[in-house]
C-alpha cells in the first residue's frame, strides 16, 4: 500500500469520504489514479509520522 496526501476531497467506493489533507493508504493502482488525476500525490516522512501522531489522539 502507497501512503497517500488528498490534495482534493475523495470520494472512494462505497461513499467513503477522504477529506482534503488526509493521509490514506491506497493500492498502487489507485496511487497511479489520483496521482494522474492530479487529486493526491506521495506522503513525506513528515506527514505520515504527523498523520500517526493525530490518530492516536
Amino acid at each position: 500500500m502507497a501512503k497517500m496526501l488528498a490534495k482534493t476531497q475523495i470520494i472512494m467506493p462505497d461513499d467513503v469520504v477522504i477529506a482534503k489533507g488526509t493521509v490514506f493508504d491506497a493500492t498502487p493502482e489507485q496511487a497511479r489514479q489520483f496521482d494522474h488525476l492530479n487529486a493526491a500525490r506521495a506522503a513525506t516522512e513528515a506527514e505520515i509520522k504527523a498523520a500517526a501522531v493525530a490518530e492516536s489522539d
